[in-house]
């Protein structure tokens, strides 16, 4: 409570905290743009006064894209990543304005420091590493002053931009570190709050206890009404804060998977695969196959990961074939096209050159001079590596045959006008077993058949249940699982499900109680249904709310168990092994903290318990008291206070995690989120 009166005294410090969002911001690798809809018939999102409008957005977005595919990643849902890029630009403007609020700037000097000076940052020395420049500061002169260097404006404006937007980024993190830091001196324990820390885990006290649970007695014998889940709920309310509309459906989704009568055909078919690749000489037969995939390779028995695999190329004779394996709906037969003896990998120096042909002959020269790599790497376009082994596994022939007719000095490994990769073999090691192998792979996909009978069959489940009602009350019974999902403006998919962006659209534009049709145009592999049951404006969860009563039923009725359950036992025995016996319980022990949140054997959250603990007296007989989901009595039997002293570094540490600014900075877009009327259109557009 200390901690907390801190926080509400010092308003403008809660608002310095909230900026601890940035934190989770600066950490994030992947930085997603958003543009927003809202409002105006361009804006996506309102976050307090400020707008996201369509372009802003689109921008972003598109930029998120493109990063994710240029590093590999290209089956995103493109509803999660526009999600991520509107979550992403939300925070910006939350810290921003905070940012803005507190007047945290960055000085020209600060900039260029983490740019080209003293302290630069990581993120422009991987730039630097990138494109093969000796220094940041070589990097940023060549960029803004091209024509020292033979460049023009035009052959350095992409990588000028690259500058321009990292050190935009370099700057926002200044600023937020700055924030941070002011957070982190913001909110620090003070003596008392140190003595607190360090005295609610010095003693721990090993307690005896016997403890009945609240389902020993019958939900029926307690009733909870209306009235009371009303009175509760006024209490929590704040609990069931709704930031935005929400909408609760029951969901179906059908696998689209193949039946039995394909799996029987793809059996056969790959049956007839396997006897033509047994009776007849490589894999030329079944290269016409359109169901097949065929990847033709060379390994060592090394790089083959299955052990199976592995195990038969390592016995086998040129020509055998595995018998087809099934895994996922897929079959794999590999078979083993010839072996021989080859160059496995080899000791090289490898130098790259990007220019034209009179600097790669420079190059060369200075190489077989023998000038050092160091030397030579100076030179604007050059970036070397010495004494590193490279498999040649897999490698074209073209590629093995420069590598086994090299002599002793540099040859050129690949060359263009634009450039030229130079190698010198080092060490050559002695040939291994290489095999030439050929894993064929066939999947079995469901029918057509099979596909309209599975669609058949939900349609006539929705025409026959027609209602959200009926769709519920029914879907077991025929064979469907119904899920409930709860969604807003901003769910970019419904239970996971990929491509599912539309059911939420449906959702948000249909009449409680209603069904929908089937979406099956979505790019994922089900058939999905929806339901839409209730509609919860923004504000709250209401009291009557499915979800919320049943909650707060169960508060309710455990309370009335708990009392019940004090009132049958009190003062009916005089130690643990009587109370034991009239629950018909077996005795157990624990040992209890005041700190502790988790007390094993009897469970979390027991705050009422480990207070009472805190101020028992040894040898008493304690209870029962009521805790969360039992009655408990107990006896401390035996109490230790910790030998050490926790260190001031470590109280400090203690607070900053459990209540201090750690604890806060968890919560901090949370709590700047709360502050600020955030309103997300996204709906209206996507």
């Amino acid at each position: 409570m200390a901690a907390l009166e801190k926080i509400r005294s010092k308003a403008v410090l809660l608002t310095v905290v909230i900026g601890l969002a940035l934190l989770a911001f600066i950490l994030t690798d992947f930085l997603n743009s958003g543009r927003t809809f809202f409002g105006d018939g361009n804006t996506v999102a309102y976050v307090g006064d400020t707008k996201i409008d369509a372009m802003q957005f689109q921008n972003r977005y598109e930029q998120a894209s493109q990063e994710l595919q240029s590093s590999g990643r290209n089956n995103i849902d493109g509803a999660v990543l526009q999600s991520q890029v509107m979550s992403q630009m939300i925070q910006e403007i939350l810290l921003n304005d905070e940012l803005e609020m507190l007047d945290i700037d960055v000085t020209d000097e600060e900039i260029t420091d983490a740019m080209i000076g003293n302290n630069i940052r990581p993120q422009v020395m991987q730039l630097v590493q990138q494109t093969g420049m000796q220094s940041a500061r070589d990097l940023y002169d060549f960029i803004f002053n091209p024509s020292k260097y033979g460049a023009t404006d035009a052959d350095v404006a992409q990588m000028r931009n690259v500058w321009i937007n990292l050190e935009d980024d370099v700057t926002r993190s200044l600023k937020y570190e700055k924030l941070q830091n002011l957070i982190m001196g913001a909110i620090r324990a003070n003596d008392l709050d140190k003595k607190e820390m360090a005295s609610e885990n010095a003693t721990t006290s090993t307690i005896e206890f016997a403890r009945v649970g609240f389902s020993s007695l019958k939900n029926e014998d307690y009733p909870v009404s209306d009235a009371e889940i009303t009175e509760e709920y006024n209490k929590q309310k704040e609990l069931y804060k709704l930031p935005e509309e929400m909408r609760v459906a029951h969901i179906i989704a059908v696998d689209i998977t193949p039946s039995t009568l394909d799996l029987n055909q793809a059996q056969e078919n790959i049956n007839g695969v396997y006897t033509t690749l047994v009776s007849s000489e490589g894999i030329d037969e079944i290269r016409n196959n359109s169901d097949l995939v065929i990847n033709e390779n060379t390994v060592r028995l090394s790089d083959i990961r299955q052990n199976d695999t592995r195990q038969f190329i390592a016995k086998a004779a040129v020509g055998d074939v595995t018998s087809p394996k099934f895994q996922s709906n897929t079959y794999t037969i590999t078979k083993l096209l010839g072996k021989e003896m080859g160059l496995d990998s080899v000791n090289v120096s490898m130098m790259s050159i990007a220019g034209a042909k009179n600097l790669q002959d420079s190059v060369l020269n200075l190489l077989n001079a023998g000038t050092s790599y160091a030397e030579i790497q100076k030179i604007q376009g050059t970036q070397g590596q010495e004494n590193f082994w490279q498999t040649l596994v897999g490698a074209p022939d073209s590629t093995i045959a420069k590598f086994k007719a090299a002599g002793k000095g540099y040859f050129v490994l690949n060359q263009s006008p634009q450039g030229a990769i130079y190698v010198k073999i080092n060490e050559l090691k002695a040939p291994k077993q290489l095999y030439d192998i050929a894993q064929i792979s066939y999947t079995v996909y469901p029918s057509t058949k099979t596909t309209e009978e599975l669609r058949d069959s939900l349609q006539a489940f929705i025409n026959a249940n027609n209602t959200a009602e009926l769709f519920e009350q029914n879907a077991a019974r025929a064979g469907y699982n119904a899920i409930v999902t709860r969604v807003t403006s901003s769910t970019p998919q419904v239970n996971g499900i990929e491509n599912s962006r539309e059911v939420v659209k449906w959702l948000f534009e249909a009449t409680p109680g209603t069904v929908s049709t089937i979406f099956d145009k979505q790019n994922n592999d089900k058939y999905i249904v929806a339901a839409l049951d209730w509609v919860y404006e923004k504000g709250y969860l209401p009291a009557n709310a499915p979800e919320v009563k049943e909650e707060l039923t169960a508060q309710i009725r455990n309370s009335k168990k708990g009392d019940a359950l004090v009132a049958q036992y009190q003062g009916k025995a005089n130690d643990i092994a009587g109370y034991a016996k009239l629950m018909d319980v077996t005795p157990d022990s624990a040992q209890v903290t005041f700190g502790q949140n988790y007390i094993a054997k009897i469970g979390a959250g027991e705050s009422a318990l480990t207070a009472s603990v805190a101020t028992a007296q040894p040898g008493t007989v304690v209870g029962p008291v009521k805790a969360n989901t039992s009655v408990i009595v107990y006896k401390i039997v035996n109490q230790e206070q910790s030998k050490r002293e926790l260190t001031d570094m470590e109280t400090e540490q203690q607070f900053a995690r459990t209540r201090g600014n750690q604890a806060v900075m968890s919560q901090a877009l949370n709590i700047l989120r709360n502050a600020t009327t955030v309103e997300n259109k996204m709906i209206r557009f996507f």
